[in-house]
Order: C-alpha cells, then structure tokens, then sequence
C-alpha cells in the first residue's frame, strides 16, 4: 500500500512540473506554430482571383490540356495588367493558380558571369546580384 501511495505521489510532482510552464516559452512555441501554418498556407496554390497587385508571384497558366508553372516571377499591377517581375515588361497571360510570398531565382538565361556584368555595365545601369 504505502508503494502506491509513493508511485501516485511520484506522478503527481511528474504532472505539476510538466504544466507548469513558463509564459514566455508557451507563448514562443505559440509564435512558432502559427509561422509553421502560415508558410505553409502561402506556399500553396490559390485561384488568381485572390492574387494581390504589386507582389512577386508564382504562377500557373493552361498550356492545352496541361498547367505550367512559369519560369520566372510575375506581377499583376493595379491596372490589371501581368508584367514579367524581372524585366518589367508586360506579358499577355491568363494565370489560373498563384502561390503568394514566393518568389523564384533568377535565371541567368545561360550567361557566364562575365557575359553578365558586361551586359549589366553597359547598359549603364547600377549593378545588382
């Protein structure tokens, strides 16, 4: 009988210790929860009609019967209009899918680096990588 009690007693102080937490670590694990679900709600596909204006977005465009996800950063702007992010030139597409928050590497469309900073100082522009 009295190795019961000590076992109950045992699992008692076991219980105590356990949930008695400190705020600021419950509210930490909290904070880290709700970033989880958070990236992982923007990193999935949603219908264009929820896409903001003036983000990089990633998008999907009917090719036929199949979808395809474009190789580089799109943006609508607030006149409606879709506009390749990295160039910043208009492109006529009909996107049915965006991921928000994500944005894709640029591409260097096979260039050496040398042939890059070259085309990057000729044109007169400051350089950015």
């Amino acid at each position: 009988m009295r190795l019961m009690v000590f076992m109950n007693v045992k699992k008692q102080r076991r219980r105590k210790s356990s949930s008695s937490r400190h705020p600021a670590e419950v509210e930490a694990a909290d904070r880290k929860i709700k970033n989880y679900l958070l990236r992982l709600h923007l990193s999935l596909w949603h219908p264009i009609s929820t896409a903001p204006t003036n983000h990089d977005l990633e998008l999907k465009v009917l090719d036929r019967a199949s979808s395809i996800i474009l190789p580089f950063p799109c943006r609508r702007t607030t006149a409606g209009e879709w506009i390749n992010a990295d160039l910043e030139t208009s492109i006529d597409i009909r996107p049915t899918k965006c991921v928000h928050g994500k944005r894709q590497k640029r591409v260097s469309y096979c260039l050496t680096p040398e042939a890059t900073f070259l085309i990057k100082t000729s044109s007169g522009g400051a350089i950015h990588e």
